[in-house]
């Protein structure tokens, strides 16, 4: 399972990294000029040990790998990848470029070339931990994250707490950018008064009818939903049990929802997953879904972070210098309009005072009031 003292010395490490300006470590590492894009349908980034490591537990030997799946059971290395220290990684997908995010920086692959580039991450305020990457309906990135708080776990109470207040909070990317600048939302997503363990590693996605987002206890999964992707979430029940934490979901081009967790086997850590139909109902046994013996990697395979390989919403804004920062300002531009067409069933958005939500309608998806 993950223990107390993993949590501690990932975010520890995490958060010491973090540049004064805000955001992920330097991304002062090696990369390969270019690499095997991807083909099969599925992405998933985690993190292994590093050759030789004699503690896995600390982030400081943690290696960031990139694997894909043409069913999202069986994994297999993307050709060409060129593993990096890093911890907690995350994969999206946008256009002809694959973003994986990390605690050492961004890696950015273009998907037509295969040639791969660097870059710092900065916030507008603040810093972050355990980075979870999705997209707003207008193109830009969003990124979910835990907030830093330096010489201290920001997963758990500072000594001497007997309770404290954790969020979960996000960030929308500066136009331009190219996901390496972000604008933190007002509020948080999620805000949890807790009494003891560790409250982590959010991950966000949509299961097809609203968005989730994951929260690691510990070992156990807690799951929170809401129909606005910016919005307030609210808990819905405990996923995992005590059988694996460190989650991620995603909804198959089938339509099933399958959570991974990461968990201990021993002295092994591996990759479990298993399938329900929304992700957000108790699970009551996962399955090996990667181990790091059967690519090759040692040991440990940790920290799951899931993503479609399609292009998925174009964003014409990004070209712009513009920082509009919210759904609810790009919503009074024509983009988002009541009746116009929009990018994917179940998004949600606002014009004006009005919210609104992606339906079909016909053979067409238009924005139509919620």
């Amino acid at each position: 399972m993950v223990t107390r003292r993993q949590k501690l010395l990932v975010a520890l490490v995490a958060v010491a990294a973090i540049s004064v300006f805000g955001g992920a470590a330097s991304a002062n590492r090696a990369t390969p000029d270019a690499i095997s894009p991807p083909t099969q349908p599925y992405l998933m980034s985690f993190h292994s040990c590093a050759t030789g490591a004699t503690d896995c537990n600390n982030p400081a030997n943690h290696i960031v790998q990139l694997a894909q799946s043409a069913d999202g059971s069986s994994w297999s290395l993307v050709s060409g990848w060129q593993s990096y220290r890093g911890s907690v990684p995350d994969v999206f997908r946008r256009g002809n470029t694959l973003y994986v995010i990390s605690t050492s920086g961004l890696t950015r692959v273009d998907l037509t070339t295969g040639s791969t580039s660097t870059a710092q991450v900065a916030l507008s305020e603040g810093t972050f931990v355990d980075p979870s990457l999705a997209q707003l309906p207008d193109g830009r990135l969003i990124l979910f994250f835990l907030p830093g708080v330096p010489g201290q776990d920001p997963a758990q109470c500072a000594a001497g707490e007997s309770s404290c207040v954790r969020q979960i909070r996000s960030a929308v990317e500066v136009a331009g950018s190219d996901g390496t600048r972000f604008t933190v939302d007002s509020g948080a997503r999620v805000s949890e008064t807790i009494t003891g363990g560790a409250f982590s590693d959010p991950d966000i996605f949509f299961n097809g009818t609203e968005w989730v987002l994951y929260v690691s206890r510990g070992p156990s999964v807690h799951a929170y939903t809401s129909t606005n992707l910016q919005g307030s979430y609210v808990f819905r029940g405990v996923v995992s049990n005590n059988l694996g934490g460190v989650p991620a979901g995603l909804r198959l081009n089938d339509g099933t929802v399958v959570t991974y967790v990461h968990t201990s086997v021993g002295a092994s850590t591996e990759i479990r997953r298993a399938a329900s139909s929304s992700g957000t109902s108790s699970i009551g046994a996962f399955q090996t879904a990667l181990t790091g013996s059967a690519l090759g990697l040692g040991s440990h395979a940790e920290s799951p972070g899931l993503a479609h390989n399609v292009a998925g919403i174009d964003c014409s804004s990004c070209s712009s210098t513009s920082p509009s920062t919210t759904v609810a300002a790009s919503a009074n531009s024509s983009a988002v309009r009541i009746g116009a067409s929009c990018p994917k069933a179940g998004a949600s958005s606002t014009v004006g005072k009005t919210k609104v939500v992606c339906k079909k309608s016909g053979k067409k998806l238009v924005w139509v009031k919620r």
